[in-house]
């Protein structure tokens, strides 16, 4: 199943590159997956994570075709993770930050790798591009785009607590948000 999701993330994402970068945006989900991996080895829910922006961000994909494709609960867990592009970026973050304190574990833990994998282009991007770096997000604001990981941290500590992703999460925030 874990193959599948790669190909099918790879072909929905095709044409995609991680903001302001060169770098192919499959990379992100493909990484994402692995630190789930490190976490359960539920392939259902390893695949969730390499899907998780499928209905998000690629036409075409939807919650029923990802039923049908893999299974109910990979597509309710990816449903779980897709913010509702309608809203307003700070509207969206609240949400988010918010479904993720009472999220089911599966669904903290995409939540968690995905915010990791951002923490960590953050982190190898900011000693290069500098303050430009912030200028890629919607919300452009460095000190705004810190509350919003911060958030996530304290809505997943009690979950995660001393769990290897969740410490080094809380290094990289501490690193470059202070």
């Amino acid at each position: 199943m874990i193959d599948r999701a790669i190909e099918f993330a790879t072909k929905a994402h095709a044409g995609q590159f991680r903001k302001g970068t060169k770098r192919p945006y499959i990379v992100h989900p493909i990484e994402v997956g692995d630190i789930v991996s490190t976490m359960t080895t539920d392939e259902e829910v390893i695949s969730a994570a390499i899907l998780h922006d499928t209905i998000e961000d690629c036409s075409g994909v939807s919650q029923r075709i990802l039923a049908q494709t893999f299974s109910e609960r990979v597509a309710s867990m990816v449903a779980q993770e897709s913010e509702d592009k309608s809203r307003t970026w700070m509207e969206r973050k609240t949400a988010t930050i918010e479904h993720l304190r009472t999220a089911p574990r599966e669904v903290q833990m995409i939540g968690l790798a995905d915010k990791l994998s951002n923490m960590r282009d953050i982190d190898r991007d900011y000693p290069i591009a500098g303050e430009e770096l912030w200028n890629r997000f919607r919300m452009k604001d460095k000190e705004t785009i810190g509350w919003y990981y911060k958030g996530v941290r304290d809505a997943l500590k009690d979950s995660f607590a001393g769990v290897g992703a969740y410490e080094e999460y809380c290094r990289l925030i501490r690193k470059n948000f202070g």
